[in-house]
Formats: C-alpha cells, structure tokens, sequence
C-alpha cells in the first residue's frame, strides 16, 4: 500500500529570509559569505627621467652627481646679491657665473626659484617683468675660498623686452670674464623661434659657451589634469624626442663646424613632481656646476698592475 506525503511549498517571503522559523535564521546568518577578491593594482612604471636630455657630444651624468648637485643647492639658501640696468654698474668678483636668458614669458623667474628652491625672483604672468640684470648667490661665502656660483637672471627679448636692454645684455656676454656659459631658454611647447636662433649666432660670434634648456615640458608631457597612460606618455616622449633634434640642429647646424653650443638639450619643468622631484631640475643644476668646475669627478677604478713578460722570456720562466 502505497504513502503519499503532502509537499510543503514555502511561501515567496519564507524563500526570501521572511517568515523563516529563528532557529533556521540563526544558522543562515551564522554562514560567512567570501567577499570577493580584489585583484592587486599594477604600479605605474617609474618615470624614465632620463629621456628629458638629449646628449650627442657630452655624457649623461650619473645619479652620484645629480645627488651631489641638488645638495649644492640646498645646502645654503641663495643670496640676492645685486641689481644693474647697465652693464658697467655690475658688481664684480671672482666667482664664476652663468646666465639665464630667454623669450619673454619663457619661464625664466620661474625655473630659478626652483633651481635654487626659494621664491627668490620676481615672476609675473606678464611679458617684460624682468627688467634689470639680477645676481644670485648659491654656496659658500666667497672670502673663505668656498665654491660659489653666481647665477643671473636676465630680462627677456620679443614681446615685452626693450632694445636698451638687449645692449646691455651684449656687452656682459662680450666682456664679462666670469661668464662661464648662459643657458637659453626655449618654450618645450613653442619650439626654437627666429629670435632664438638670432641669438645662437651672437653667442658664436662673441666665442660664448652657451647651452639650450626646454622649459615648461610638463605641458607636452601632462596636458591634463591626470596622469597620461604608459603608451600616451611614450608618445609624447616621441614627440619631446623630436624637438630636442630640432634643437641640436639649431645649435650645430654644421656637425664640421667648432661651435661653443653644448652638445645636449635638457627639458625641463619649474612645478611638476614625479617621484619626490620637480622633472629635470637636477639634470639643469649638473650643468650649472659642471660649467662653474664645481661638479663631482665620478671615481674611476683603476685596474691592478700586471707584469707584462716579453715572449722569448716566457718560455724560459715557464720552464
């Protein structure tokens, strides 16, 4: 004889949780659900800092002195030492100095404050802010015989410069003896423009040692307010590339010719941090020191001293 039992169906609310008996709802509520597992972020790769120098006739610096640089500058606050309209009421002294000059509005105020990491300059938004020749002091008293670098921030040429100053800016790099090298300045975004190169032709002309630094790259680099991706940074790396050729054309157009351009391009920023670091900053102050002699001397190891045996001798001390 065959038993038929009644199948119960629980209502929807009893399926859901609702209405369910305690005992049953304390053993469901005593089952742990596994939160899903996040999977880890992968790191950014790190900045290739190096691909903001161009180098075909010097040699990168290594990361010794790059350190070494950026503890010259700030080591001691900088000095605000003088400031002259015309050239023969300069200050003179015996430590060496270089020279910044550039378009107007190029970014010159800016990038000293960051080179010596103190709002020592006057910057404006407006052409032309610069109009004196302004002295800097970086480094040690000049009387104790310490390394001291004097740096100069000139006023700017196109719009907003006036041609009395440009006088007087060519009379320094003619006759000034401390002049060790002047860094031109050139718009990364902009590229090298007819003044530029115009110029490029008096540094060789007056037998001026002279080197060209890309400013403002963070706009080629990081247009926007969030960080590029791996591949759209390698394109405009690309592109920063290129400019820097453009660059070395305008320095030595002639790979014949005994020019005193420096044979590198540096790019660099005056605001954007990458690892701790504003971009490029260091690489501009190794250039600094190197032109001043102040620069640290990798150390090379020399190798053992081996006996060199003549051939006929050989065989008879083998022997």
């Amino acid at each position: 004889m065959l038993h038929t039992t009644t199948v119960r169906h629980c209502a929807p609310a009893q399926c859901l949780g609702y209405g369910v008996p305690k005992y049953i709802s304390r053993r469901l509520s005593s089952i742990n659900v596994a939160s899903p597992i996040k999977e880890p972020r992968s790191k950014a790769p790190p900045f290739p800092h190096s691909a903001l120098s161009y180098h075909w006739d010097t040699s990168p610096p290594i990361q010794a002195q790059l350190n070494h640089a950026s503890k010259f500058f700030k080591l001691q606050s900088p000095q605000f030492l003088w400031s002259a309209e015309k050239f023969k009421t300069m200050d003179f002294g015996g430590s060496p100095e270089v020279c910044f000059l550039g378009r107007s509005n190029v970014g010159k105020s800016s990038l000293l404050n960051a080179l010596l990491c103190k709002k020592i300059a006057h910057t404006s938004s407006k052409p032309g802010r610069t109009k004196m020749m302004n002295a800097f002091a970086i480094g040690g008293p000049e009387e104790e015989g310490k390394p001291r670098l004097v740096v100069l921030d000139m006023p700017g040429y196109g719009k907003g410069g006036r041609a009395e100053w440009g006088k007087e800016i060519l009379k320094y790099l003619e006759k000034r003896r401390q002049l060790k090298r002047a860094f031109l300045l050139v718009d990364a975004e902009h590229g090298v423009k007819t003044s530029d190169k115009q110029l490029m032709e008096l540094f060789k002309q007056h037998e001026v040692p002279f080197q060209v630094v890309l400013s403002k790259v963070d706009r080629i680099l990081f247009p926007g307010s969030r960080n590029p991706s791996p591949n759209a940074l390698s394109f405009r790396l690309a592109d920063l590339k290129r400019t820097m050729e453009i660059v070395k054309d305008a320095v030595q157009p002639n790979p014949e010719d005994d020019v005193h351009g420096v044979g590198e391009v540096i790019a660099c920023s005056s605001e954007k941090w990458i690892e701790g670091k504003i971009i490029g900053i260091d690489t501009v102050r190794f250039a600094m020191l190197k032109a001043a002699g102040f620069e640290l001397q990798p150390r090379h190891t020399l190798a053992k001293s081996v006996e060199i045996v003549p051939h006929d001798e050989y065989w008879v001390k083998s022997s």
